[in-house]
């Protein structure tokens, strides 16, 4: 069973897959997101304080509520597709049978491709979408992608530290051993030693290898294919069952660094496919992203993209400033608190502009005046004027922008409202 469904959209009990319905059901599929929730770091900084997962609601026996995130779920087999809010046709639009799953696909990694604050490096991804039948068909594909180009540069290999009894001194000579144990036991000829080994068959290797036997059975017959060659390249690993955590007690080397994002997707798999909520062919996974990061992401990358090319820089996330620039107590300085963050800061033709991204609808103005009052008076939050008013006062600037997505279908509106804030050094 497939369901589509926008941002912030309730699901009835009844219209969930029946492995969804139960009380137990759905208190399995929390645990579930909990575990992915405290895995997301491997692909964003979200600055989500809460340790409770935000990727869905849950309304008791009432069924769920989807939230501000996007993208695909599998639970048991079932999978449930997130789009986002603004691929309605207006506001109120809640038809979901014209959605494709091609489509979010299309435009998600479109928007993870310019999206600065996402720490999975998508470089590339476009020429995957063909092959690619889903978000997580996608993500195998990379996976397999940067083993690929890992062992392309040579084989991992690691010290290992062992412990033995040997003919001759190898190492770090036991002393103690040989006095109390040897001797006295009649075994003067064994030694007993600890040294490091530099290793082919090490906990790296291990974890990729077994990672790579999980994915085996729900890849794609192409990536099946691309698994097999790099179980042949590890064929003398060990198979040894790895467990998500497996993954945090790596330490690796500047020299070794591409190796961070194969561990970090390695834990995210084995987490999806280890789940004790993932039983026979059942299949579990979790991709969700949260929209408001991927629209400031993708609004800022696109306008540096298209800056660059008039000699322009932008700047995201500038955090060089502070609301207060100075603490004074007692006659001491505790320095400055309240760091201001820009969304986008652009600097083209000896000008600067900022621009601060909100992900929320607001009404269409078209051409009538009373309306353009009521919307720039009621629907942008006050505080998110003050707040692009006092960055424009900070950087002695008199442009700065709020901007905010427009629905799927709507045509763009000829003119847009500007607001004036007169001020002693100049009208924002």
């Amino acid at each position: 069973m497939i369901l589509n469904r926008y941002e912030y959209t309730k699901i009835e009990n009844a219209d969930l897959p029946p492995s969804w319905q139960s009380q137990k059901d759905l208190d399995d599929l929390a645990d579930f997101l909990q575990q992915n929730w405290e895995q997301r770091s491997v692909f964003y900084d979200d600055d989500e304080i809460t340790s409770k997962q935000k990727f869905i609601s849950f309304i008791g026996q009432q069924g769920i509520r989807t939230d501000k995130y996007v993208g695909t779920l599998v639970f048991k087999g079932e999978q449930l597709n997130i789009y986002p809010q603004m691929f309605k046709k207006n506001a109120t639009f809640k038809d979901t049978e014209s959605l494709s799953q091609n489509h979010l696909m299309h435009n998600l990694v479109r928007w993870l491709e310019y999206c600065n604050k996402i720490d999975y490096p998508f470089i590339h991804i476009s020429s995957e979408l063909n092959d690619s039948e889903d978000l997580k068909e996608l993500f195998i594909t990379l996976y397999i992608d940067y083993i690929r180009s890992a062992l392309k540069r040579g084989v991992f290999h690691q010290y290992v530290d062992a412990t033995e009894d040997l003919n001759t001194i190898k190492g770090k000579f036991n002393l103690n051993d040989y006095a109390l144990r040897k001797i006295p036991n009649g075994k003067q000829d064994y030694f007993n030693c600890e040294y490091s080994t530099f290793e082919y068959d090490n906990k790296v290797n291990q974890i990729i290898k077994f990672t790579c036997m999980e994915l085996m059975n729900i890849a794609s017959p192409k990536n099946q294919k691309n698994i097999r060659s790099i179980l042949t390249r590890l064929d003398e690993v060990s198979l040894v069952k790895c467990k998500p955590s497996d993954c945090d007690n790596i330490r690796l080397s500047k020299m070794h660094k591409q190796y961070r994002i194969i561990l970090s997707m390695s834990k995210m798999f084995l987490l999806n496919r280890m789940s004790n909520y993932t039983i026979d062919t059942n299949e579990s996974f979790c991709f969700l992203f949260p929209t408001n990061l991927l629209f400031e992401g993708f609004v800022g990358g696109f306008i540096k993209d298209t800056v660059e090319d008039y000699a322009g820089t932008v700047t995201l996330q500038q955090s060089d400033m502070h609301l207060i620039e100075n603490i004074e107590y007692d006659g001491q300085s505790l320095g400055p608190a309240f760091t201001m963050r820009h969304d986008i800061v652009v600097e083209v033709e000896n000008k600067m502009f900022i621009l601060d991204t909100k992900y929320k609808q607001v009404s269409r103005f078209e051409d009538n005046l009373d309306e353009i009052k009521r919307v720039v008076s009621e629907e942008p939050k006050q505080t998110d004027i003050y707040q692009v008013c006092e960055y424009a006062r900070m950087r002695n600037v008199t442009d700065v922008y709020l901007l905010y997505p427009m629905f799927r279908y709507e045509e763009p509106e000829h003119a847009y409202p500007r607001g004036i804030s007169k001020g002693a050094k100049g009208d924002i």
